[in-house]
C-alpha cells in the first residue's frame, strides 16, 4: 500500500466521498485504512464483568470502520489536491512522489 499512518487522504467514493482526514490505522490483511472522523459506525455493546476492574459500559458505541484502500487518494501537501503517486529511488531509498508537481511525501 502506498498510504501510511499519519497521511492526509481524501475519500473518493461511498457515503463520505469528498471528505478528508488523517489515516489512524492500516489494516493490510484486508487492504483497509481507518480515516479519522469518517465511515462512522454504531455498535451495540453489552456490559461485561472484567474481574473486579473497571466494567465496560453498555450502550451504543460509535467507531471509525476501515475503508478499502482503493476508495481513498493521498492529498499532496503542496498541490492541496488528491493525487496519484509514484515511487522514486534516491541513493537506495524509495520515496513517494506526487505525479502532478513532483513533491516528495517524506
Amino acid at each position: 500500500m502506498n498510504i501510511r499512518k499519519g497521511d492526509t487522504v481524501e475519500i473518493i467514493s461511498g457515503n463520505d466521498a469528498g471528505r478528508r482526514g488523517e489515516v489512524l490505522q492500516l489494516v493490510p490483511d484486508r487492504h483497509g485504512v481507518v480515516v479519522e472522523g469518517n465511515n462512522i459506525r454504531k455498535k451495540h455493546q453489552k456490559q461485561q464483568e472484567t474481574g473486579g476492574q473497571r466494567p465496560l459500559t453498555a450502550g451504543m458505541i460509535e467507531f471509525e470502520a476501515p475503508i478499502h484502500v482503493s476508495n481513498v487518494m493521498l492529498v499532496c501537501p503542496k498541490c492541496d489536491i488528491s493525487v496519484r503517486t509514484s515511487m522514486k529511488r534516491d541513493q537506495g531509498k524509495k520515496t513517494r512522489v506526487c505525479k502532478k508537481c513532483g513533491t516528495s511525501f517524506e
